[in-house]
């Protein structure tokens, strides 16, 4: 009789685990909602800037001593067992200088920009790597599931940014779109740049379950864009007098001439009165600038309530 209680509670006992393991594998029927706050490092690879070196459109460019900081705020739901949806609110700072660097002609243009992001985007999930559950008891000699705390995922999306780029100049913080500072406001073949584009955000993520609850995860994010201008800088220089004049902010002449090339009176105007630099490389209209976030995040799981909205109810 008591060899068949053993029995008994041995199954009972094993059944317990097993069934938690299933629980907690199917988990994200029961939460599928998610609450997540995030704060990290941001970062662009641009014109600007950049490691020692000819520039490159490659990571290997980035200028670490420029990062900057941000945070995100998402709600995110799982309605497959690897699939899920995400809306994201993510805001920045992005900062880019060419006294950084050692580079001839980067340091010789000596061009310094900051520009805030904000960006509201909507992406999928794909979970590459599953949590599993394994025995909520530790009994020796009983092989089973052993639990694994950890899933990675891989994300693409869209999203719509903000961004303004700006430069200090003698003192103050000027936004330089409205100068124009390649000859947007004179030239019939360069438009001005819209301050709102879209960008296509891709990334990976790895994500500890601390609990039914609580997760937190860490995640790199790359934002490419349809733009050349995150550091209002692409094409060729313009004539600094002919941007002078041709504002279409109150900005004095002397900062709007700075705002196009730094170098301006060392690079000068001939006899003739024509500019030196005019016409000459200022950036690489070919590779399109991108930036990036490394977030840090905290999430808190929801249930889902009969209408089918997240609800903060146990």
């Amino acid at each position: 009789m008591r060899r068949f209680l053993e029995i008994i509670c041995t199954i009972a006992i094993l059944t317990s685990c097993f069934s938690a393991s299933y629980a907690q594998d199917v988990n994200w029927k029961k939460y599928p909602y998610e609450i997540i706050g995030g704060f990290g490092p941001s970062t662009m690879l641009g014109e600007l800037g950049g490691n020692n070196g000819v520039g490159r459109n490659s990571i290997f460019d980035l200028d670490f001593l420029s990062t900057r900081f941000g945070g995100s705020i998402a709600l995110r739901k799982t309605w497959r067992e690897r699939l899920s949806w995400q809306i994201t609110y993510s805001m920045g700072m992005l900062f880019g200088d060419d006294a950084k660097t050692k580079e001839y002609f980067r340091s010789d243009r000596n061009i310094k920009f900051r520009t805030p992001i904000q960006e509201f985007s909507g992406r999928i999930e794909y979970k590459i790597r599953k949590e599993r559950g394994g025995h909520i008891y530790d009994l020796r000699g009983v092989r089973g599931q052993r639990g694994r705390k950890l899933a990675t995922f891989c994300f693409v999306g869209l999203g719509v940014y903000h961004f303004n780029p700006k430069a200090r100049i003698e003192g103050k913080w000027y936004a330089l779109q409205p100068i124009g500072t390649e000859g947007q406001n004179y030239m019939e073949t360069r438009k001005p740049y819209s301050l709102y584009q879209f960008c296509i955000p891709m990334g990976l993520i790895a994500k500890y379950s601390i609990n039914k609850r609580w997760a937190i995860s860490g995640e790199v994010g790359v934002r490419f864009l349809f733009t050349d201008y995150l550091d209002d800088v692409s094409t060729t220089y313009a004539d600094p007098e002919l941007v002078a004049k041709n504002i279409k902010k109150d900005v004095p002449e002397g900062v709007a001439r700075l705002a196009a090339d730094p170098a301006y009176d060392k690079h000068c105007y001939d006899w003739n009165g024509k500019y030196h630099y005019y016409n000459e490389q200022r950036g690489d209209p070919y590779d399109n600038d991108f930036y990036m976030f490394i977030m840090i995040s905290a999430h808190y799981r929801l249930k889902e309530n009969d209408s089918g909205w997240p609800t903060f109810k146990k």
